[in-house]
C-alpha cells in the first residue's frame, strides 16, 4: 500500500509538469529547433496542432496555413504565447 501511494504521488507531480510546461513556455517534445524558413516554421505548427489539439482537424488549415502565408510576405514567424511567443525574423520565405 506505501508503494502505491508513492507512486500514485508521484504520477501526480509528472502529469502536473506536462499541463504546466506549455503554460510556462517549455516544449514537452523536442520540436523547438532552429527553423530558418518559414516552411520549417509551418512544419513545427502542424506537428504541434496535431499533439496539442488533435481534437482540432481543421487547427493546421485554420492556424498554420495563414501564419505560413504571412510569413512567407514578411519572413517572419511570431510564435503563440503557448510557445514562448518569440519572434523569428529574416526567415527563408520558400
Amino acid at each position: 500500500m506505501r508503494q502505491t501511494i508513492r507512486y500514485a504521488n508521484a504520477m501526480v507531480l509528472v502529469y502536473a509538469a506536462l499541463i504546466a510546461a506549455p503554460a510556462l513556455g517549455m516544449e514537452t517534445a523536442p520540436t523547438q529547433i532552429a527553423a530558418a524558413s518559414c516552411t520549417s516554421h509551418y512544419s513545427i505548427c502542424v506537428t504541434r496542432c496535431r499533439r496539442d489539439v488533435p481534437q482540432d482537424k481543421a487547427c493546421p488549415t485554420d492556424h498554420c496555413v495563414p501564419k505560413l502565408s504571412e510569413c512567407k510576405a514578411s519572413g517572419c514567424w511570431q510564435e503563440g504565447p503557448r510557445y514562448g511567443g518569440q519572434l523569428s525574423r529574416n526567415l527563408k520565405r520558400g
